[in-house]
């Protein structure tokens, strides 16, 4: 009688023990909040709409905004998972992936308008001869330096070049550091402004277009959060194509400055989901892929890294919506 009076009690425990966790699931531990690099830069605005908006609320996924003030400093952090996601060039994207593997989901904009800028005094290419050159020295902007030589039959042996960040670049020049430097806006603008002038434009090169770039292994074990990220990146470019003084007054607020101060980029190319559906168009020569292709090939030229970076391992447009 004990035995079965025992039995039916374990049966009863058991049964409601059943019944209270299937009524009373346990809470999952929340995942953190994907961290996104944006800095000083027209095209990078888009995260910031999309934050605003409450596109990612709408979507499913919690991103945290992390604002850059010195766009070089996004490098380091990246690499070592202090944030999750970059909005980056190619050629920053194949350095950091040898350290840590990277995957490159989209493509935000084209690049803009990046230029080689010179003291007034310099009027050509062939009058760089002896002169000191800045650019980041060994990364794809190099590429642009030698471009731009070769143009005049020159190389870099006619020159001294130096490395100069591109947000150093203008007060490099206001301080004759260098004569020349490779540059891009919103510092281009102020450049020009003050009476400097380009010597070689960027439209002479494809190769800078700015990628949205996760951390491979953010990637492996949160896809939905990054297809949820993309859906609303996309609706945030069509919201911010038809706003763009909202975008701006947006743009002011994170940034902690008046509206006045974000000036538009009307030289920019915000790319839009279709535009991306283009680029990682496989048989096209302008493809995302022939440029990831031939930057690599350059960065092993110039001994920036060894091995030549597989364009269909780095980039996944599986994810875009």
């Amino acid at each position: 009688m004990k035995q079965k009076f025992f039995t039916r009690s374990l049966l009863i425990l058991i049964a409601t023990v059943v019944l209270y966790a299937c009524a009373t699931p346990q809470a999952a531990t929340p995942l953190p909040p994907l961290r996104v690099e944006f800095t000083n830069w027209w095209g990078d605005y888009t995260l910031l709409v999309a934050k605003e908006k409450g596109f990612f609320e709408k979507y499913g996924v919690e991103v945290e905004p992390v604002y850059y003030e010195i766009f070089s400093d996004t490098y380091p952090d990246l690499a070592a998972g202090q944030i999750d996601a970059g909005l980056i060039a190619v050629g920053d994207t194949i350095n950091i992936t040898r350290i840590a593997p990277m995957k490159v989901v989209a493509v935000h904009d084209n690049g803009g308008d990046d230029a080689m800028v010179a003291r007034p005094e310099i009027t050509s290419v062939e009058n760089l001869r002896g002169a000191t050159v800045g650019t980041q020295i060994g990364s794809q902007y190099e590429l642009m330096v030698t471009e731009m030589l070769r143009s005049a039959n020159m190389d870099t042996a006619d020159i001294n070049m130096v490395s100069i960040y591109p947000e150093d670049g203008l007060a490099a020049l206001e301080s004759n550091q260098v004569q020349a430097v490779y540059i891009w806006e919103p510092y281009l603008s102020e450049a020009l402004s003050k009476g400097y002038r380009v010597i070689y434009p960027s439209e002479q090169l494809h190769l800078f277009p700015d990628l949205i770039v996760f951390h491979k292994a953010v990637v492996d074990q949160r896809p939905n959060d990054v297809r949820a990220f993309l859906k609303a990146w996309f609706e945030a470019v069509e919201y911010r194509l038809q706003n763009p003084e909202e975008t701006r007054a947006i743009a002011a607020k994170y940034l902690g400055v008046t509206v006045n101060e974000v000036q538009p980029d009307d030289n920019l190319k915000i790319l839009t989901l279709e535009d991306n559906r283009a680029i990682f168009d496989l048989q096209d020569a302008n493809s995302i892929y022939s440029i990831t292709k031939t930057t690599s090939d350059y960065l092993i030229s110039i001994g920036t890294i060894t091995q030549m970076i597989d364009p269909l391992e780095l980039l996944d447009p599986e994810f875009l919506p």
